[in-house]
């Protein structure tokens, strides 16, 4: 009875320190947006969270392990990237390699990311959703990076903090990366698109739900679909000939497909020979084109349109049995968030950053991919469109920055492309390419394509991590090439080739000549000079 009594006053007085450790811990933790504490309280009161009585009233405590990566200390950078994109797939794997103060995390709400290169094609069949998929938790884990698979609704930018959707705490930062993406443009202002349409995003619930209408389809034989896809820019042209390549197996001529444009014409930025390629492309897999139409509501049957019918081709609705959503890109919510709380951000929503993609209105914080639009360009040049090259194109000084600035160096400056390699997914194992102003096309464009979305997605898995790295973080373009010993194509060679379209063509040759024209102005002349005269000639 003694040492019963002795037990219970022991296990009191503990449960009351312990109510006193967890209150001062709260107050650490609140204070920990305002002022780093030192590691070994960090430790100490982020361990001392579980105990029990066991045996014979002894009194255990438990520490849980701590998040993974060293916590911060008073000496410590605390680097934060929000958003597991294109550019943070790149910083993580450099971060590998970093001054030993810098700590880093990464905050997203997914495990996985979908690489959007790949996503035409996984639509098509030629991939499994799998492998289009960036898994960001192990290669955290490799890099000794946290990673808190969350969702961020609010930043304090005077306190430093970010606050997280489900977590009671706030996360303390030194400098923050956002790389969140977009959303679709459109979805929530057209009456009925969220509802009944099939959006590009988020990219990972496009093709699952594609694969939900697809067994719907399955189960009546004979069935036969009508597609309608809004949207004529370069997703919505590669969406269409992706659903061609995929339900035309099933549905075979039971299927129709129609691209709604609300220009004049398809990809009016292009040389009048890219785009009537595009539209022999089209035409060959039976894709019917409608300019000028602007969507004034979806129904569950019908796409209604807006304005005269005169204007787009004479119709004014659209029936359909599958409506998917591909009307461009719109900021994402929490750009909106956080310039309610000053941040600089533009009239469309996108975080206003300047040449070394940093925030024109706070010098600690940094954006990359869709999410913000780039001032200050060289030449007074406009920001780059929404694409997934500009955010890849971008990582590696994105890297050279994040780690300059933590360390007060010197930033570096972005130029994006004025042109790059376009390559559309037609489907059917064959794409379609714009460079240096003409066309490229067929089975060797896709494997070429395949090639470098491999090279990229490939980087990141776990089986090809490297067990040791260098000293620096990795700050490479990821197709960079070894070129010694490689012979250049002659110029005239050079245009013969990227000129055929049969089955034959070594895409490898084909892509260094690319690369090689890229590289070497004069090089370029001479071969778009034979192309031009293999043109005349014809």
């Amino acid at each position: 009875s003694h040492r019963s009594n002795s037990s219970s006053r022991s296990l009191e007085q503990t449960m009351m320190a312990m109510t006193r450790i967890a209150s001062a811990n709260s107050q650490l933790r609140r204070s920990r947006c305002k002022q780093p504490f030192p590691s070994l309280f960090y430790k100490l009161f982020l361990t001392m969270t579980v105990f029990q009585l066991q045996n014979k009233g002894r009194l255990i405590v438990q520490a849980l392990s701590p998040p993974p990566g060293p916590p911060p200390t008073i000496s410590s950078n605390r680097l934060v990237l929000i958003g597991g994109g294109h550019a943070h797939a790149q910083v993580i794997k450099a971060l590998k390699a970093r001054p030993k103060n810098l700590h880093v995390t990464l905050i997203d709400s997914q495990t996985s990311a979908t690489y959007s290169g790949m996503v035409p094609g996984c639509v098509a069949n030629l991939y499994t959703p799998a492998q289009t998929l960036l898994h960001l938790e192990p290669l955290c884990d490799w890099a000794t990076i946290e990673f808190i698979q969350d969702e961020v609704v609010d930043m304090d930018f005077d306190n430093q903090c970010i606050s997280l959707k489900h977590a009671p705490h706030p996360v303390p930062y030194d400098a923050v990366s956002l790389d969140i993406g977009s959303k679709s443009r459109g979805l929530d202002d057209t009456p009925g698109a969220r509802e009944y349409t099939i959006p590009t995003r988020p990219i990972s619930k496009l093709v699952e739900r594609i694969e939900a209408a697809e067994k719907l389809l399955e189960e009546i034989e004979g069935t036969a679909a009508s597609v309608v896809v809004v949207g004529g820019g370069a997703a919505g042209i590669e969406l269409a000939m992706s659903m061609r390549g995929r339900w035309n197996p099933l549905l075979g001529d039971n299927l129709k497909i129609t691209l709604l444009d609300a220009g004049e014409g398809l990809l009016p930025q292009e040389t009048p020979a890219n785009r009537q390629a595009l539209q022999t492309v089209l035409k060959d897999r039976d894709i019917k084109v409608l300019h000028n139409c602007h969507v004034e509501q979806i129904t569950e049957s019908h796409v209604v349109l807006e304005g005269d019918t005169n204007k787009n081709d004479g119709a004014s609705s659209i029936p359909y049995t599958h409506c998917l959503w591909a009307a461009g890109a719109a900021s994402h919510s929490l750009a909106d968030k956080l310039k309610s709380q000053g941040l600089a951000v533009s009239n469309r929503g996108w975080i206003r950053v300047n040449d070394s993609l940093q925030s024109v209105s706070h010098p600690n914080i940094f954006a990359a991919g869709d999410c913000c639009t780039i001032e200050g360009l060289p030449g007074g040049k406009a920001s780059p469109p929404k694409a997934g090259v500009y955010a890849v194109r971008s990582g590696p000084v994105l890297i050279e920055n994040l780690t300059g600035f933590v360390q007060k160096k010197q930033l570096i400056h972005y130029e994006p492309q004025d042109d790059f390699l376009k390559l559309l997914t037609c489907g059917d194992g064959t794409a379609l390419g714009y460079r240096f102003g003409i066309p490229l096309y067929g089975k060797w464009v896709f494997e070429m394509k395949d090639h470098i979305d491999q090279l990229f997605v490939n980087l990141f898995k776990k089986e090809n991590l490297p067990d040791t790295v260098g000293d620096e973080p990795d700050k490479s373009d990821f197709d960079a090439l070894d070129e010694e010993g490689r012979v250049r194509l002659d110029p005239q060679d050079a245009a013969l080739l990227l000129q055929r379209t049969d089955e034959k063509v070594n895409y490898l040759t084909a892509w260094h000549a690319i690369r090689d024209m890229t590289k070497d102005e004069s090089y370029r002349k001479d071969v778009l000079a034979c192309l031009e005269q293999k043109v005349l000639a014809q």
